[in-house]
């Protein structure tokens, strides 16, 4: 009996480029129990046009979404403040 492995192998980094665009790995991840989820809750954001505008310009030039880097930007001011507040 052949053991199969449940990693994805790729013949080139052409291919795993298209699959990792094209599949959430974070659902890969959390079914392996590596990746935990919370409960998610959405919010809505208003913010001058401006603003959304520099907020795109930063995520082309580092190649990620809007969404993620907002999610980035929000989790690292959350453990500046936390720290902050324990260190007074």
């Amino acid at each position: 009996m052949k053991n199969k492995s449940s990693v994805k192998r790729f013949k080139t980094t052409e291919e795993m480029d298209e699959y990792l665009e094209n599949n959430d790995l974070g659902d890969l991840l959390r079914g392996k129990g590596v990746l935990k989820r919370g409960i998610l809750k959405k919010i809505n954001l208003d913010l001058p046009a401006t603003v959304v505008d520099k907020v795109d310009q930063i995520a082309n030039k580092i190649g990620i979404a809007r969404q993620p880097l907002l999610k980035m930007w929000i989790h690292e001011r959350l453990q500046k403040e936390e720290s902050a507040s324990t260190s007074s």
